[in-house]
């Protein structure tokens, strides 16, 4: 068993060389975004005492960190704390943090909130054998009565270039649907532009049309011997079961290949269930109220729902960690900025609760945009 090789650029951001950064992601990578800090704009952060390092970004005087530390839990503290230092006095956000790497956060003096959970499959045990699996099973089966077949695509093979372009028409098409463009920070993009590890498995109907009804990027994840199941793009007039059939027929072909586990990624605001969650109240109601009632384009429940179908083997929490003594205004405000959100301002008049935050922070620009900053963007995917 072997993950693909990758030929990774360096960004104009960072300061170090891009194989160095990419071999730290392949000894400590165990986020499923690990792979992911290797691309977009994002500036670099290492210590002499580390043998790792974090990404981050600036914006409202905040520094953003993206996923985890990359490098051995045991020195995660020491790097946040040399981070802490470097960045003074700038009060620092860190989102998508496992619960491996949360002690090393509250080591350093971090408050800490969950936001949700990710869907964890064990490949070597995973089958479309049961009841509990029959919609997802009566799915596929409808997609391979209509002809419909999983491979995998090679973008940099000979004759590649005229499926390359049907991807990024359908990945277009896929955005505008969703008044999205690609984000980059925590979020793999297309990246057919350059060669890299990622992997590209697409479902192509048979017949007279013979196109591709939608396809799933994936991206090691080095330390756990498995894939994050990231970009997922699909026609708006595709095949009935197509994404059903893509996502189990790559959890059966990396399976093959000997891979142990693999990740749909985070379902924002489900089963919030961890004790520390009493310090945060307010929060923790207005993160369940839009969990409960918020649907179209931010439906979390449905997004749920989707992922839970599958029946993963494990949902693992994860966190947004923060440097302050409270979650403030500003960090949030600086997260919902690199990540490039829309606001719905809309949004603020749903609720009671959220209208008291609006009128604590009506001097802000961007203030009708705040819970949907934290609920929406750091919380949510794009696939």
């Amino acid at each position: 068993m072997r993950f693909r090789a990758a030929n990774w650029a360096e960004t104009k951001s960072s300061q170090r060389p891009g194989r160095e950064l990419l071999e730290w992601v392949r000894r400590y990578g165990t986020n499923s975004c690990s792979y992911v800090l290797l691309e977009g704009a994002k500036s670099y952060f290492t210590s002499p005492r580390v043998d790792g390092f974090l990404a981050y970004q600036i914006s409202a005087g905040v520094s953003v960190i993206g996923g985890d530390p990359v490098c051995a839990p045991a020195q995660a503290a020491a790097l946040i704390e040399d981070f802490v230092a470097a960045m003074k006095p700038r009060p620092i956000g860190a989102y998508q943090v496992s619960p491996q790497m949360l002690p090393a956060f509250q080591r350093a003096g971090f408050g800490d909130v969950q936001i949700g959970k990710e869907a964890i499959f064990d490949l070597r045990r995973f089958t479309l054998k049961g009841g509990q699996m029959e919609l997802v099973r009566a799915a596929t089966n409808k997609a391979r009565r209509e002809g419909v077949v999983v491979c995998e695509h090679y973008p940099f093979a000979p004759g590649a270039e005229s499926v390359n372009e049907e991807l990024c028409a359908i990945s277009n098409e896929w955005l505008s649907s969703k008044g999205e463009r690609e984000m980059g920070f925590l979020l793999g993009s297309l990246g057919l532009e350059r060669a890299s590890a990622k992997r590209y498995f697409v479902a192509r109907s048979s017949g007279s049309s013979s196109r591709i009804e939608g396809f799933i990027v994936c991206e090691p994840i080095y330390g756990r011997k498995g894939y994050y199941l990231d970009a997922t793009r699909r026609r708006g007039d595709a095949v009935r079961g197509t994404m059903e059939l893509l996502t189990t027929e790559i959890f059966r072909l990396l399976a093959d290949e000997g891979f142990e586990m693999a990740s749909m990624g985070l379902a924002p605001l489900a089963q919030l269930d961890d004790p520390d969650l009493t310090r945060h109240p307010r929060l923790t109601r207005l993160m369940r109220y839009v969990f409960q009632q918020v649907n179209g384009k931010y439906d979390f429940k449905n997004l749920f729902r989707y992922k839970a179908k599958y029946h993963p083997h494990a949902w693992e929490r994860r966190y947004f960690c923060f440097s302050e003594q409270r979650l403030s205004l500003r960090m949030l405000y600086a997260t919902l900025h690199v990540r490039n959100a829309l606001a719905l301002r809309g949004l603020a008049r749903q609720n009671r609760e959220i209208r008291g935050f609006q009128e604590q922070v009506k001097s802000w620009k961007h203030a009708a945009s705040l819970v949907v900053g934290l609920l929406s963007v750091i919380l949510s995917s794009s696939s």
